[in-house]
């Protein structure tokens, strides 16, 4: 019997509202006005892949949560998944680092980690408990990596207006 809950649906909505919230203005921008002069603007470009590797990084950790909750999880894809989260989560990682901004991204994204591996050891000895403590671990993971996203990106990383 698969588990449909709330959390991780609300989850996967949020990360992709996130990151079209905070990608959707500068992939909409067409640039500065012709003749004006280039004014100092932070790194957009950075503060693009600091949200889409946010957004990966979310989606993963739902993804394995819902495929955890199967009936039948399949072990298989769920240790791609962890392989796919991991390599999101170190992409933000890097870009955190670069950031500077938010320090307790490292110890969230190692915790949502832990939470994920004991997640999976859960599903491995189907232990229906285990898996939804590990889910209800991961979405509090989830949850403290959301409140850090306006730490992650520069100040004034707002995309400029469109001229009208």
């Amino acid at each position: 019997m698969r588990l449909n809950r709330i959390p991780p649906a609300a989850a996967a909505a949020v990360c992709g509202s996130l990151a079209l919230l905070i990608a959707g203005p500068a992939l909409a921008w067409d640039g500065p006005p012709a003749g004006s002069a280039p004014a100092a603007a932070p790194d957009m470009a950075g503060s693009l892949d600091t949200a889409g590797s946010l957004g990966e990084t979310l989606m993963q950790a739902s993804r394995i949560g819902t495929e955890a909750r199967a009936k039948t999880p399949d072990t298989a894809e769920l240790q791609e998944l962890q392989r796919r989260l991991r390599a999101a989560s170190g992409r933000l990682q890097r870009s955190a680092k670069t950031a500077d901004r938010a320090a307790e991204v490292p110890v969230q994204l190692k915790k949502l980690d832990d939470d994920v591996a004991a997640l999976l050891r859960a599903a491995g000895a189907e232990d229906a408990t285990g898996i939804t403590a590990g889910a209800t671990a991961v979405v509090a993971d989830e949850r403290a990596l959301l409140t850090s996203a306006p730490k992650l990106l520069p100040t004034g990383a707002t995309a400029p207006t469109a001229p009208a």
